[in-house]
């Protein structure tokens, strides 16, 4: 005889289970993988500051740390989000590896696509990426209303001519011989957001040393 008695909660789950489970951790795989990306999303901060650095000799972690940490005492909490965040973004290369990668972007192919379409405006790197880009790069008069007498030349300063190269933890680890630059404006940022980059790049030429 068929058994026509109704089936309790547990053995329709028991049921299901059996016939589908395959699916249902497909699922719970995707809402976890879901849930996940979610709060990485919710609790990523947008920088207030955002800085490019190429050069042939990369930094440690933990002078990346270092320098982040001492550039969020120098800028300020310019998108009123509570907190002050260093977005750092760095490229090593090797010069005769420079253009020659067939099958991923060039350290020269990310430079320039940094350049034309990235949100990074304040630039260390150096010579002859400075010397191929001078042009991108603002004229230092018009920034700081003046041009100062350690700059390089109209648009750059080396790092070491800085007051705060030799006391500012982090800063005083890139190559002396880099190159700091303000980008020009690119088409399509914010003026916000560029203005809040000029008012960081004055804060650190002019900057000295740390209280105490």
């Amino acid at each position: 005889m068929t058994d026509t008695k109704p089936k309790t909660l547990a053995k329709k789950i028991e049921n299901l289970w059996y016939h589908d489970k395959y699916i249902i951790l497909a699922i719970l795989a995707a809402l976890i993988m879901v849930g996940f990306a979610l709060a990485q999303s919710l609790s990523k901060k947008t920088p207030d500051i955002s800085v490019y650095h190429i050069s042939q000799v990369g930094l440690t972690a933990s002078s990346q740390d270092n320098f982040r940490e001492s550039m969020k005492l120098i800028a300020k909490d310019y998108n009123g989000d509570g907190t002050v965040n260093i977005d750092f973004k760095e490229e090593v290369y090797i010069p005769e590896m420079i253009n020659s990668s067939p099958n991923e972007l060039s350290s020269s192919d990310k430079f320039n696509l940094e350049l034309a379409m990235g949100d990074c405006v304040i630039y260390i790197m150096d010579e002859s990426f400075y010397r191929g880009n001078k042009q991108y790069m603002c004229d230092l008069e018009d920034v700081l209303g003046y041009l100062p007498d350690m700059a390089y030349d109209d648009r750059a300063f080396l790092l070491s001519a800085l007051p705060a190269y030799k006391t500012v933890p982090g800063l005083r680890d890139f190559d002396p011989n880099s190159y700091l630059c303000l980008r020009q404006k690119r088409v399509g940022m914010k003026d916000s957001v560029y203005d809040a980059h000029v008012d960081f790049f004055k804060r650190l030429v002019e900057f000295v040393e740390f209280d105490g």
